[in-house]
């Protein structure tokens, strides 16, 4: 029993080979256009109309506006602008809740509601009138606590 192979067909094998394409009217079997065709004029043919199509789009997108809707294309100019906006937009938004709270405050006053946030300074005026200096303790205090932790007894002086 003989195998058959089967042998694939190499496209770029007899470019020159002459084809003839030729169109006919179906009604009157009259030819209509003829053409003498090799692989080398379609592969150039089609060749030619890709790379006119890729050049056509390139230059559409440089040198018209369009460009502006490419992500990432733009000027940094616009860049700048819009974080300044961005910034004014934000702060003025701040503006806008801290003067909304205020007048909810005031609102609450006028009607007598209880203000939940008090001032705990005004509790004891007596803690404010012997405030300390400083966050640490007074140097004597800190020699006196220092005597009682060593285990030898109070140092030499």
């Amino acid at each position: 029993m003989r195998l058959l192979s089967f042998k694939p067909t190499k496209p770029f094998k007899n470019l020159n080979a002459p084809y003839r394409m030729v169109f006919i009217n179906e009604d009157s079997l009259e030819e209509v256009a003829s053409f003498h065709l090799t692989k080398k004029s379609v592969y150039g043919l089609f060749s030619t109309i890709f790379c006119i199509t890729i050049l056509a789009t390139v230059a559409v997108l440089l040198f018209t506006p369009l460009k502006y809707y490419i992500p990432g294309y733009g000027n940094n100019e616009l860049r700048v602008q819009a974080l300044a906006l961005t910034q004014k937009v934000d702060s003025l938004n701040n503006l806008v809740l801290a003067g909304t709270q205020r007048s909810q405050r005031i609102q609450q006053i006028l009607n007598g509601d209880a203000i939940t946030t008090r001032d705990t300074s005004m509790l004891k005026p007596g803690l404010m009138q012997n405030a300390p200096e400083g966050v640490l303790p007074a140097p004597e205090d800190i020699r006196d606590q220092a005597d009682k932790e060593l285990p030898h007894g109070p140092r030499r002086k």
